[in-house]
């Protein structure tokens, strides 16, 4: 009986044991371990342009549908000679498919603008008509966007060379961050007024691209800076002409009263400072040169303070080769600075002028120039 009640309780503390609460031991903290890590965007400027062109400078085209055997045709849709920097341009095409051979490039479609959407818009049109292998397009406003992506649609790889289109439909576009240099050049020019004055502006070609993203620049530049009026702006096409008429009413209506000067173009600066000179008044800083021969005599003639940057109509080069890339299938950068490619093609003012400055050329001329001399004799460029 006793042994039996031993056993029973026994049982009893086992049972009480099993029933009673565990208490629970921490297991070791793991240590932390790190998210995976993306590769971080560039920030955005809030500026539409300059954010499109930040983001394509880090992307490449894969180009493996556009593959073919040469030789090539290439078609460009150009600006056409309205002006001694577009003249150049057509020069630098034909004189480097020459140098590139026929083996290479077996024939350059051609077509003139004018310098008008309007023309260029059906001209691409006709162009693809004859089947190229490549489209380079020199952009004479956002028109140009429906044939630059119909062109895609059909198989036919766009180059956008000197000037850009809305959207995202073609390989990849030649050119510079016009917004900044509009806004540089803007900058000079505030810089020498110590932050306050009053300015006229004149800007390239309404609705073209490389006009518009740098007055832009320029805009944005003179709201950032109370103390700068801008008395007028004014769109010269890029004439040296068309400049000087509209500069001989600035300085009618405004005369003296004008401190500075932003421009778009070399020519109009060249117009400008003629309607000045003329009048007997000196020219106020410049924030608009070029590597253009007449505007550099003019300011080292006349001492004029200036800030130049470069566009040189060489790029056209470029443009050629990321088409023949394209066709050859190799991955094509979707936006490629010309001072990236060719040397010596950065801002610049009165400290490098001796640099650029060339007695042997005539005004009209811009460059770099990769043209003979006996090409540029023969074109009337060079003495």
């Amino acid at each position: 009986m006793l042994k039996r009640m031993v056993v029973l309780l026994v049982l009893f503390s086992l049972l009480l044991a099993a029933c009673a609460p565990v208490q629970q031991t921490a297991a070791p903290a793991e240590e932390p371990t790190a998210a995976p890590q993306e590769e971080a965007a560039a920030p955005g400027t809030g500026n539409e342009y300059v954010d499109s062109v930040n983001r394509r400078k880090g992307e490449s085209y894969d180009t493996s549908a556009f593959k073919k055997d040469g030789p090539y045709v290439i078609a460009l849709a150009a600006q056409g000679p309205t002006n001694s920097w577009a003249t150049l341009f057509d020069e630098h095409a034909r004189a480097y498919v020459e140098e590139l051979g026929a083996d290479v490039v077996s024939e350059l479609l051609y077509a003139d603008a004018n310098g008008n959407a309007d023309i260029q818009v059906p001209q691409i049109e006709d162009l693809l008509s004859q089947q190229p292998d490549a489209l380079i397009v020199v952009p004479m406003g956002p028109a140009l966007q429906a044939p630059v992506a119909r062109a895609m649609a059909e198989g036919v790889p766009v180059i956008l060379c000197a000037s850009g289109v809305p959207g995202d439909e073609f390989v990849t576009e030649v050119g510079t961050n016009l917004y900044d240099a509009g806004a540089g050049m803007a900058e000079f020019v505030v810089e020498q007024l110590g932050g306050s004055g009053k300015i006229v502006q004149m800007n390239g070609i309404p609705g073209v691209d490389t006009a518009e993203k740098m007055a832009q620049g320029a805009t944005d530049v003179w709201a950032a800076n109370a103390g700068i009026e801008v008395l007028d702006v004014q769109y010269g096409n890029w004439s040296t002409a068309e400049a000087k008429k509209i500069a001989e009413q600035w300085v009618a209506t405004y005369g003296a009263d004008i401190q500075g000067i932003w421009s778009g173009g070399a020519q109009m600066s060249q117009g400008i400072i003629e309607a000045f000179l003329e009048a007997g008044l000196p020219v106020p800083p410049i924030g608009g040169g070029e590597y253009a021969n007449g505007f550099l005599r003019l300011v080292k003639e006349n001492n004029i303070q200036f800030s130049g940057w470069q566009y040189p109509n060489a790029m056209i080069r470029i443009c050629i080769d990321q088409a023949i890339k394209t066709l050859k299938g190799e991955p094509v950068a979707r936006f490629i600075d010309f001072r990236d490619e060719m040397p010596n093609t950065g801002t610049f003012s009165n400290a490098e002028l001796d640099q650029f400055y060339n007695e042997n050329w005539s005004d009209d001329v811009f460059g770099p120039i990769f043209l003979t001399d006996e090409k540029m004799k023969e074109l009337g460029y060079m003495k």
